[in-house]
C-alpha cells in the first residue's frame, strides 16, 4: 500500500499554525499533495522538507503503535489534522483524523468510497456482522489500536503500512557510533525495528544469515556503484577498543588493512548503513514507504548522486514508495525535475509544486537552458515565464 496524497495542518487556528498542501488551484488553498513511487522534496532553506518528513512518520508511528498520543503530545506534536490518501492495487481508503493536545475529536476512515469508520457518530463497520455496531474507546486512543484481523482487516493495511516504514536521517550517525556487545547474542528469527537505524550492525548479522552470501556481494556491489570499492564486509571485534565490542568493518581495494566502522569516515558510513538497511528491506519485502531526510549529506558530488541514482534503480520497479529530501544544489541538478516536489513556503503553509499538479510549467522549463537548481532559485516552478528571470 503506498500514500498517495497527503493534506496536514498542526495547530489549526493557533499563531503557529502551519500546514503541508499541494499547489493552490484558483487562488484555493488546502489542495491535495500527492506522491508517487519516488519523489524527492527539494526547497529552499526553512521551507518544511524535514518536518514534512516528521509529519509522515508521526503518523506512521501512530498507526504501528510505535508512538501514542500521550507521548506525542509531550513532545510538543498533540495537535494536528491529518488527511491521507492510500492505494493498494485497485483499492483506495481515505483517512482523516484530527487531534487536539492529544485528545482526538474526529477519526474517519473509508474504503473504495464505503464508510468504515466514524468516530463522531460512535460507529465502526463489522465485517463478519456485515453491519455497523456502536464504538467507543478513549479519547487518546486511535481506533486501530482496536483492530481484528476478523472483523477490521482494513486497520491491517494502515497498521502495516505503519509498521513497515523506514525512515533515515542520513545527516545522522546512522549508527557509526552503535557497537554490539556480543553478535552471538542476536536472534535472527526476532523481528527487527528497521525504524531504528542504530541497529544497522545487528541488521547486517540479521541479514546476512537469513540472505547468506548474496545479501553481501549485493552491498558490495552497490558500495562499488558509489565508488567506494570493496572486496568485503564483515562484523568483527573492534581494533583499538578499550572494551570488547562488534561493529561492521570493511576491506577496501587498495588497502591492505580492514576499516572498521569507526575509522571509517562519516560519509563512507552513512553511505553503508542506508544500503545495508536498504538491501535488508527490499529482501525482506517488507518495506510499505522509505523516508530519507537530507540525502548525500556528507558525500561529495559524484557519490551523493550516485547514491540516489541507485536508490532509484531499485525501488522503480518494486511496490517500495520512497520520499527523499535534499538541499544540495549539485544533487538537484542531475535529478530529473520529473521526481521532484518543490516547496513554495508562505506564513503557515508549505506549498507543494510537482508533476501532477504544474506539468505545463515543469515542461516549459525543459526549453530554459537553466540547470534544475535554477527551476527552484528562481521561482520558475510557481509561475514560469510569467515571472522575469535574471
Amino acid at each position: 500500500m503506498n500514500l498517495k496524497a497527503l493534506k496536514f495542518c498542526r495547530f489549526k487556528g493557533e499563531i503557529n499554525e502551519w500546514s503541508i498542501e499541494g499547489k493552490p488551484e484558483n487562488d484555493k488553498y488546502e489542495q491535495w499533495l500527492t506522491f508517487e513511487n519516488i519523489n524527492l522534496v527539494v526547497g529552499k532553506n526553512a521551507s518544511g522538507k524535514s518536518r514534512t518528513i516528521d509529519a509522515i512518520r508521526h503518523i506512521a508511528d501512530l498507526f504501528s503503535g510505535k508512538m501514542n498520543l500521550s507521548l506525542l503530545n509531550s513532545n510538543g506534536y498533540g495537535t494536528a489534522n491529518y488527511n491521507l490518501e492510500f492505494e493498494n492495487g485497485t483499492s483506495k481508503m481515505e483517512y482523516y483524523i484530527s487531534f487536539k493536545d492529544g485528545k482526538i475529536s474526529q477519526e474517519r476512515l473509508t474504503v473504495d468510497e464505503n464508510e468504515k469508520l466514524n468516530r463522531e457518530e460512535g460507529r465502526l463497520w463489522y465485517e463478519e456482522e456485515q453491519k455497523f455496531l456502536a464504538f467507543q474507546t478513549d479519547e487518546n486512543i486511535l481506533a486501530i489500536s482496536k483492530r481484528d484481523k476478523k472483523q477490521h482487516n482494513f486497520f491491517e493495511q494502515l497498521y502495516d503500512w505503519g509498521k513497515n516504514l523506514n525512515h533515515y536521517r542520513f545527516g545522522g550517525s546512522l549508527g557509526k557510533d552503535a557497537l554490539l556487545a556480543n553478535i552471538n547474542s542476536i536472534r535472527t528469527d526476532d523481528d527487527v525495528d528497521l525504524k531504528d537505524s542504530n541497529r544497522v550492525a545487528e541488521i547486517f548479522v540479521r541479514g546476512k544469515d537469513k540472505f547468506k552470501d548474496a545479501f553481501v556481494q549485493t552491498i558490495i556491489q552497490d558500495m562499488n556503484e558509489i565508488s567506494y570499492e570493496l572486496k568485503q564486509i564483515e562484523t568483527s571485534i573492534l581494533k583499538h577498543f578499550p572494551v570488547s565490542a562488534y561493529g561492521l568493518n570493511v576491506q577496501e581495494n587498495d588497502l591492505l588493512d580492514i576499516t572498521d566502522q569507526r575509522e571509517m569516515s562519516q560519509g563512507m558510513f552513512r553511505a553503508l548503513s542506508l544500503i545495508i538497511q536498504l538491501n535488508y528491506s527490499l529482501l525482506s519485502k517488507s518495506p510499505s514507504c522509505i523516508l530519507i531526510d537530507d540525502i548525500g549529506e556528507g558525500l561529495d558530488y559524484d557519490r551523493s548522486k550516485g547514491l540516489i541514482d541507485l536508490i532509484i534503480k531499485k525501488v522503480k520497479n518494486s511496490s517500495v514508495q520512497v520520499i527523499m529530501t535534499t538541499n544540495d544544489r549539485f544533487v538537484m541538478n542531475k535529478i530529473p525535475l520529473e521526481y521532484w516536489s518543490v516547496i513554495q513556503r508562505i506564513p503557515k503553509k508549505s506549498l507543494f509544486y510537482n508533476y501532477r499538479n504544474s506539468k505545463e510549467t515543469f515542461d516549459e522549463y525543459k526549453y530554459s537552458g537553466l540547470s534544475n537548481f535554477d527551476f527552484l532559485a528562481t521561482d520558475f516552478y510557481i509561475s514560469g515565464y510569467e515571472k522575469e528571470i535574471n
